[in-house]
């Protein structure tokens, strides 16, 4: 028995050092990049660009997006933002004092940004400049009751590629806001998103990595990209199983779970296949949630120099297959939660199937299908508009 019990804690010790070897490697090479680039959260001038191509050419699936994006309430110039000095969100938003208004402003602020970018009517630069002013002159006590972290996290995943986006292709925005705003970013949100407990589940975690990726670029704060970058390789391997991770998935080193213990966090699966996440069986849109910020930092690294999809690639791909093969047949197999799906993944996997596909040539025949039953799609908070940004924009091969 005691040589048993050994022989665990010394794979768990195993275990935790590749990882940290790989969280360190990944924090290296992004510390060796330099300067950042900008724009470079999320999109750089050359997606811009790209997307600018597609709408000159007239491409259905760019026009057609554009089209719904231009019909969305958020895009509107009439619209008028509603910001809050405290942001107090419950547990699903319950209770919902300011909650759902930041995160309709954020998204406006962000489509509004997307359409100067691509149609250069600089009316929506500055309806995304009043939205993201609104906010900097307003909140002053941050975010606040239990879903504080995740609400925090799911804003500044978007306000910061609002910001870079009119920042640097803009002169709508004064340099006394930019810097108004880049200190509700640090003082508003990344506390409140660094109080993060360790337990929390995939989607929070992963957003949380997203939102301080995101909020450090901005900033230009290289120690805390690299933080965040470094938190990542292990957050995507605990959240995505492969079959290599062994019979069940791995335990994450920040918040170590065995037997029952891990199959509780795992939403009572107990069989698995390469590509189940973490919160499949809780539901898709909470996996949705969790899958579309991974990838997200991904792209967002690729603009910075750092090559997170190539240590990702087998999970990445994997989990996108397998969730469209699930929802692209009409039944689920008894041993996938019990048989029965709940929720849908609608509005994301756009950017990392134009990466695998489309930049790499890879094939993803199960996410094709979703994909092309499914465009043009609007999505929800951090993946918003993905058809738009994101579809048939990878260079010709």
């Amino acid at each position: 028995m005691k040589t048993n019990i050994l022989a665990k804690v010394m794979l768990s010790l195993v275990g935790l050092v590749v990882c940290m070897q790989t969280s360190l490697a990944a924090a290296t090479q992004a510390s060796e990049q330099g300067e950042f680039k900008h724009p470079g959260v999320f999109l750089d001038a050359a997606q811009i660009e790209a997307v600018r191509k597609n709408i000159s050419a007239g491409s259905s699936v760019t026009m057609q997006a554009l089209q719904a994006m231009q019909k969305s309430p958020q895009a509107s110039l009439d619209y008028q933002p509603k910001p809050w000095a405290v942001v107090e969100c419950g547990s699903f938003s319950k209770p919902d004092l300011g909650c759902t208004d930041e995160s309709n402003d954020a998204q406006a602020a962000y489509t509004h940004a997307l359409l100067w970018a691509f149609l250069r009517d600089e009316r929506h630069a500055r309806k995304a400049v009043e939205i993201m002013d609104a906010w900097s002159t307003t909140l002053t006590g941050g975010h606040t009751n239990s879903n504080a972290p995740l609400q925090a996290s799911w804003n500044a995943q978007l306000w910061p590629r609002t910001a870079e986006i009119i920042r640097y292709t803009s002169d709508a925005w004064t340099p006394q806001a930019i810097a108004r705003f880049e200190t509700m970013l640090r003082t508003q949100y990344l506390p409140n998103i660094v109080a993060m407990g360790r337990c929390h589940v995939f989607n929070w975690q992963a957003s949380a990595i997203e939102a301080r990726v995101n909020i450090a670029i901005f900033t230009d704060d290289r120690s805390g990209f690299d933080e965040a970058i470094g938190l990542w390789p292990e957050r995507a391997r605990s959240s995505l199983y492969l079959s290599t991770d062994g019979a069940v998935p791995q335990s994450h080193s920040w918040c170590p779970r065995q037997g029952e213990e891990l199959i509780k966090d795992w939403f009572g699966q107990r069989t698995f296949a390469d590509g189940h996440a973490q919160e499949t069986c809780r539901d898709l849109e909470h996996t949705a949630y969790g899958l579309a910020a991974l990838i997200n930092v991904a792209e967002t690294a690729r603009i910075q120099g750092v090559d997170l999809y190539g240590p990702g690639k087998a999970r990445l791909m994997a989990a996108m297959e397998y969730h469209a093969k699930l929802k692209n047949h009409s039944s689920v197999p008894d041993w996938v939660c019990g048989g029965t799906l709940r929720g849908d993944l609608t509005g994301t996997m756009e950017v990392g199937y134009n990466h695998y596909v489309g930049r790499e040539g890879n094939e993803l025949p199960e996410t094709s299908a979703w994909l092309n039953a499914r465009r043009p799609m609007k999505g929800y908070f951090h993946y918003l508009w993905e058809t738009m940004t994101h579809a048939q924009t990878a260079p010709s091969r």
